[in-house]
């Protein structure tokens, strides 16, 4: 050992952000999810994070819209299926399982935009459909597969695809599992625009500048008119009550174990 030279310890690496909040221009706040290796799945620590970051953008003034985005290959896979591999129906009801997701989104009264690149599967096709204009790439992709796995929507996807879509359209994405390319999310009214792979956030900072220099006041009372007349089409409490008792069945217990382990569900009802 040599006398005088200190040696230090390394430092232990530092855990990346599950999600990224930056200002690119005037008035624009963007929140980036940031699991890229879990394919951006809303564990419950994202969520805290991500309605940190929510809760912060709508107290500020100087932010008038907020983008919602993912990464390039995945705006957001969904609930994260270790997650919901422990819970029962008993624990998912008391914990108001994505309640607080639901809450947060609804409760923000400044324009909310989805950017989506990629896959937004589950709870994440949910996420964009809690936003107020979505607006994607040409090769991503929209679905709600949670029958697969034995559950059903639970964030408000059978209630807002449904006033979104129609019935016959939403009993096709739910009832069948399997996603939709962009241009059919377009032709159904999902998506107000789609941009070349790669380019979605670049034209959508364009979309929330002209709404960040529109009248603050009317841009949030014509939101809330809208999300009213949306509201009273809708039953979230029946929803959620049926997405709870889901976790207390068999087949959800099957389901995720079957997902978990790379295998064919073997369905005992």
């Amino acid at each position: 050992m040599t006398e005088g030279v200190a040696i230090s310890s390394p430092r232990p690496a530092m855990t990346p952000a599950v999600v990224l909040a930056s200002t690119p221009a005037d008035g624009v706040r963007v929140l980036a999810l940031n699991r890229p290796s879990k394919r951006n799945a809303l564990s419950q620590e994202l969520i805290d994070v991500f309605l940190g970051h929510l809760r912060a953008a709508s107290a500020d003034d100087s932010v008038r819209v907020i983008i919602v985005t993912g990464s390039s290959s995945f705006f957001c896979a969904g609930a994260d299926i270790k997650e919901i591999s422990a819970l029962g129906a008993e624990e998912a009801r008391q914990r108001r399982y994505l309640e607080d997701l639901c809450t947060g989104m609804r409760g923000v009264r400044k324009p909310l935009i989805a950017a989506v690149e990629g896959m937004a599967l589950g709870g994440g096709f949910e996420l964009a459909l809690m936003c107020d204009l979505i607006f994607a790439a040409h090769g991503s992709r929209f679905g709600l597969p949670e029958v697969t796995i034995g559950l059903l929507p639970g964030a408000g996807g059978t209630q807002r695809l449904t006033n979104a879509v129609g019935k016959f359209r939403a009993m096709k994405m739910i009832l069948l599992g399997a996603p939709i390319p962009a241009s059919e999310a377009l032709d159904a009214g999902l998506v107000a625009a789609l941009f070349d792979d790669g380019q979605v956030l670049d034209n959508v900072l364009a979309v929330a500048q002209r709404l960040a220099s529109s009248s603050r006041i009317a841009l949030s009372l014509a939101k809330e008119s809208i999300c009213r007349a949306d509201d009273l089409g809708r039953d979230d409490d029946f929803e959620r009550s049926l997405y709870y008792y889901s976790f207390g069945t068999r087949d959800k217990t099957e389901g995720v174990a079957a997902f978990l382990g790379k295998r064919s569900p073997e369905w005992p009802n």
